[in-house]
């Protein structure tokens, strides 16, 4: 290479991804682009927890099935119990 030639500079990933993206976070291999911090593999949003009427809902059908094996229990046991199949 001659000394008057210049040897062009290449982006980086996080440079394209900015410029491609109009300056918006986009993620590139795992990091953001803005930030550079890794998200850990996430691809979506977060999980969205249970409301109260879903949870309640469970609870119901948790009694239902409680009485009908003839086991006793507390509305309590029950809603927690809901909570715990819900959110997996």
């Amino acid at each position: 290479m001659k000394k008057s030639e210049v040897k062009p500079v290449s982006k980086s990933k996080k440079a394209t991804a900015m410029a491609k993206s109009g300056g918006k976070s986009v993620v590139v291999s795992g990091k953001t682009a803005s930030t550079g911090k890794k998200t850990a593999g996430r691809t979506s949003a977060k999980k969205q927890l249970p409301g109260t009427d879903e949870i309640s809902r469970k609870a119901y059908e948790i009694y239902q099935a409680r009485v009908r094996r003839g086991e006793s229990g507390t509305p309590s046991d029950d809603w927690y119990k809901a909570v715990e199949l819900l959110n997996g």
